[in-house]
């Protein structure tokens, strides 16, 4: 029994769950900077985020039943799967939607949403993942749309052309992670039978694709910083992006696509230019509170949504000094 559940655990890839679950977080903190507001509904975003671990070992439950692992695995290790791993797997998806749905009712749909595309992905009937179409699609709008969507819903606010924009970039650069994460696995994919874009080009187009939807995300964030969407401090996380992007040049010069550790440690280098950018974000929050001036997504150049939120009284006092004195 022991045995068993060290391989589950093995198999929900634990290392790769912060990934999954920052996404979420995202969306629940990006709708409280969009309107300055204080601390919202904190005990739901928790119940989602939980609910999003669930989801994500779900996902992998079902993915190493039919996969069964032999070659290397991000973030993992191939494990044989022991028996009931696919049923382990529609449990942990189960156990998901209805953790969200307790927490917001757009989180539950959310996470619905996502368990029918774990399914479509991995049921040895329909096999998504194994499609040119069908396995982005999923990686797509499961990680780039839904999951920041389950977290922003629990925040309560309206949605607004800035928050369209940027989920729309954020997700051009969840899909390139998904086409850098299959690089190196042509080989196993091949075995398989997959159609998957490594198969039928080859490992140096299916990064060329990753960096692609990459450059979509990073030119898009920059544009917005500098026509004030977004604080014009973070065009200062640039040195972070072209960091990532001579890892990534290196890896393109790589056999084979490389290996697990050329996927990781670009990951790693993509998560610390967003964490540059998140910082600088919010040190400048941190002066401009400290100078009474509109914070946030209040206090940027452009880009304040247009409607009157529901605010408490003492975040009014910066809406409107926002709106009549933009900066």
């Amino acid at each position: 029994m022991t045995e068993t559940l060290r391989a589950w655990w093995l198999l929900s890839r634990p290392k790769l769950a912060p990934f999954v679950m920052l996404l979420p977080f995202l969306g629940w903190a990006y709708a409280h900077w969009d309107r300055a507001l204080p601390t919202q509904h904190p005990g739901a975003f928790l119940a989602v985020a939980s609910a999003w671990w669930w989801l994500h070992a779900g996902t992998l439950w079902l993915n190493a039943a039919v996969d069964r692992d032999e070659g290397e695995v991000l973030m993992g290790e191939a494990v044989p799967p022991p028996p009931f791993t696919a049923a382990l797997g529609y449990a942990g998806l189960a156990t998901s939607v209805a953790i969200a749905a307790f927490a917001n009712p757009i989180s539950g749909l959310a996470a619905a949403l996502c368990a029918v595309l774990a399914v479509l992905y991995s049921h040895p009937a329909t096999l998504w993942k194994a499609h040119p179409i069908g396995g982005p699609f999923v990686n797509w709008f499961g990680y780039g749309i839904l999951s920041p969507l389950a977290g922003w819903a629990v925040a309560d606010v309206a949605l607004n052309p800035r928050t369209v924009v940027l989920w729309a970039l954020g997700s051009f650069g969840v899909l390139g992670a998904y086409f850098a994460a299959q690089a190196f696995q042509g080989e196993e994919d091949r075995a398989r039978g997959y159609r998957t874009l490594v198969v039928t080009h080859g490992p140096r187009t299916t990064l060329l694709a990753a960096r692609a939807c990459l450059a979509i995300g990073f030119v898009g964030g920059v544009a917005l910083a500098a026509i004030g969407w977004i604080p014009r401090i973070c065009l200062l996380a640039v040195g972070g992006w072209v960091l990532a992007d001579r890892f990534f040049q290196q890896w393109l010069a790589q056999p084979d696509g490389g290996d697990e550790s050329w996927a990781r440690g670009f990951a790693n280098r993509l998560l610390l230019a967003l964490v540059l950018g998140v910082t600088l974000a919010f040190g400048q929050y941190v002066v401009d509170s400290l100078a009474g001036r509109p914070v946030a997504g209040l206090g940027t150049a452009g880009g304040h949504p247009p409607d009157r939120p529901r605010l408490p009284p003492a975040q009014m006092r910066f809406w409107d000094q926002a709106r009549a004195h933009p900066r």
